[in-house]
């Protein structure tokens, strides 16, 4: 039962991938009776200018319209924990069991707003015996409220190569005001170059080596794949954008820009053929010109 959950949770969070690709707020459920999916449906909040348009309620309304009123034994998926009002209308629906990903417990700690009542309270306020499967694909589900991964689908879902262009010249200065503050840990090192500039780039990026691990090493070039997290790499997944033209345009010439502060005869580079999500990490390299 555990995997089935998974695949239905997997077609849940697309539904919420689609909706953050609309510019609504990212919310995905599924409908499941006698293991058949019967509806699926996302947030349309935004788009719909309906505040109770939730994906739970959507999902709910479509089951109904196929299934009839009465939703018992009846399963919904949902990527975030039903909030109160989705909660009653799962209760008024007669659904017998729910699935959820992420809590209103994780938003909440994120410093997110939300009415602090679990579906659970709800439920058994309500006297009902509702079951509930909580953190199912947490981590993937996870990804979708992540504050850095929406500000990235903001900047992104409708840029224009002037607008990446524009994103490209703040993000330059951004870093060279980063390194301003940061320079007197970098330039003073006693190790050679490509290994203060690979360090560098460690401390900018909040990463470990272990997840940029070196592959290769030269006196005029170190090379090392990339296997963090990457809100601009879940950013573009969501939204169906292209990262070799993406990544290109915004974030090499910074990050260029910013190895040469330590010395002008180190560049940075990165190999566009293999780039995540085309391959299992981002092939990046930093080289010294004689």
């Amino acid at each position: 039962m555990e995997s089935q959950l998974d695949s239905y949770m997997e077609i849940a969070i697309e539904e919420a991938r689609i909706s953050l690709k609309e510019g609504n707020n990212g919310f995905g459920a599924v409908v499941i009776k006698n293991g058949k999916i019967i509806s699926k449906s996302h947030d349309k909040e935004e788009t719909d200018n309906d505040p109770t348009s939730h994906a739970e309620i959507n999902a709910i309304r479509e089951a109904s319209r196929v299934s009839g009123k009465n939703l018992n034994n009846c399963l919904l998926v949902c990527t975030h924990e039903p909030c109160p009002m989705c909660a009653t209308a799962i209760i008024w629906a007669g659904i017998s069991e729910i699935a959820y990903g992420y809590s209103i417990k994780n938003v909440i700690q994120e410093g997110k707003n939300r009415i602090d009542i679990s579906c659970e309270e709800i439920f058994r306020r309500a006297g009902s015996s509702i079951r509930i499967a909580q953190g199912v694909l947490h981590e993937k589900c996870s990804i979708l409220y992540r504050k850095s991964v929406r500000n990235e689908i903001k900047k992104l879902r409708t840029a224009t190569q002037i607008d990446l262009e524009f994103l490209n010249k703040s993000l330059i200065k951004k870093r060279l005001d980063w390194f301003k503050k940061r320079s007197f840990v970098f330039k003073n090192k006693e190790k050679d170059l490509l290994e203060v500039a690979y360090e560098l780039l460690m401390d900018k990026l909040e990463i470990t080596p272990k997840e940029a691990p070196i592959k290769e090493k030269t006196r005029k070039r170190l090379l090392f794949h990339s296997m963090n997290f990457c809100p601009t790499l879940e950013a573009c997944k969501i939204l169906g954008l292209d990262t070799r033209y993406i990544c290109k345009i915004l974030n090499e010439t910074p990050t260029n820009m910013l190895v040469k502060q330590i010395d002008e005869r180190l560049s940075f580079h990165r190999n566009y053929e293999k780039l995540r999500p085309y391959c299992d990490y981002c092939e990046e390299m930093i080289l010294l010109n004689d």
